[in-house]
């Protein structure tokens, strides 16, 4: 579908009919990321995530669980904040 600003491939995985985005949302191992997901299947997968959410399913076992931009940007600071104070 796209590449992303770093580098990475952003596609729709699929094996046979299973659509294997989807089923990492349903079972919790990934979320859809609502800033840059604007096909017509992500009020789909965000309803999927909802749901997995509400069963506590895979990453949402955690209540403190933080997506993976956030805790990027987290460091990002930290690393930033570092090198002020050199």
């Amino acid at each position: 579908m796209d590449v992303d600003r770093y580098g990475r491939v952003v596609a729709l995985v699929s094996v046979g009919d299973l659509a294997l985005n989807r089923h990492l949302i349903e079972y919790g191992y990934a979320w859809v990321y609502d800033r840059y997901c604007n096909e017509p299947f992500c009020s789909e997968w965000s309803e999927v995530e909802m749901e997995a959410r509400a069963a506590k399913r895979g990453l949402w076992k955690n209540p403190n669980v933080i997506p993976s931009w956030e805790y990027r940007r987290s460091m990002n600071a930290k690393t930033d904040r570092g090198r002020r104070n050199d």
